[in-house]
């Protein structure tokens, strides 16, 4: 069942918070712990459903908005998988201390000061989700989609519903929309392209083990869309259900690095 929930630190340093930093952070959380390998976490009932650190394609997490204050900091986490949250209460519970940071003398420890789930929907209920015809849509992170291995330049209606598409196949196939074809969404649908291109630096710890990887940086969109369709039309209606999704995952490529995270706001007006 899909959730997000908000959690709210105390910090007594500024926070460098990039998607990239964050997101790393919580692997040390949500992951399965290092050097335990899937195969065993599957006969243990309390680690079955973690994901592995360096397990390629989305996490069944994400983070979400961001916001900071004065000795705060505060943030969202969207989940795929509602059976992290057991991970995470568990976590809390012990007192919900996250270190941001390399490791090194500027690494700030965030400790947990309150935590609370925002909404909660099943796969069932995101279903019927049908109606909307317009979204205004945020890129919280950099986002990019790819290709056969070549990244995008542009983010369309398509490479949107193919990735939310796949998550949602991923972890409820019994309730997927069927997509429709890509030629269809890409007539049908209407966008309104507000991004700008930027450059994202997929730096990482040597120790990350990813190669040439740490070095790369690549082309990513940050900005807004807004997408309408026509009322009635099959399409309009499937990618109204993943919209819905959105409010619970991120898309595109490089998620396991904070990329790809959206905010949609339904717009009733095409």
């Amino acid at each position: 069942m899909p959730a997000t929930v908000y959690i709210r630190f105390d910090v007594d340093a500024p926070v460098r918070a990039t998607p990239r930093r964050l997101h790393a952070a919580w692997g040390h959380v949500l992951d399965l712990p290092a050097g335990l390998s899937p195969a065993r976490a599957q006969r243990l009932p309390g680690l079955a459903h973690r994901p592995s650190h360096d397990a390629p394609g989305p996490k069944p997490y994400c983070l979400g908005q961001l916001d900071e204050s004065p000795g705060t900091i505060g943030m969202e986490l969207r989940f795929l998988n509602d059976r992290l949250l057991d991970t995470l209460d568990a976590w809390l519970a012990w007192g919900g201390v996250l270190p941001i940071g390399d490791g090194a003398q500027r690494t700030v420890l965030a400790a947990a000061l309150e935590a609370q789930v925002l909404q909660q929907s099943s796969w069932e209920e995101l279903s019927l989700q049908d109606t909307a015809t317009a979204w205004n849509i945020q890129l919280l992170s950099p986002t990019v989609f790819t290709t056969r291995g070549r990244h995008g330049l542009d983010i369309t209606p398509t490479s949107l519903a193919t990735s939310l598409h796949s998550r949602w196949l991923r972890w409820s196939p019994h309730t997927a929309p069927t997509l429709p074809g890509h030629t269809e969404l890409q007539r049908l649908l209407a966008i309104e392209d507000r991004t700008h291109a930027v450059t994202v630096g997929l730096g990482m710890p040597r120790s990350d083990g990813r190669g040439r990887l740490a070095d790369r940086h690549i082309p990513a969109r940050a900005g807004r869309l807004r997408i309408c369709g026509p009322t009635g039309a099959p399409a309009t209606a499937v990618f109204s259900q993943l919209m819905a999704l959105a409010r619970y995952t991120n898309v595109g490529s490089h998620t396991s690095y904070g990329m790809g995270v959206i905010d949609v706001i339904p717009d009733p007006a095409c």
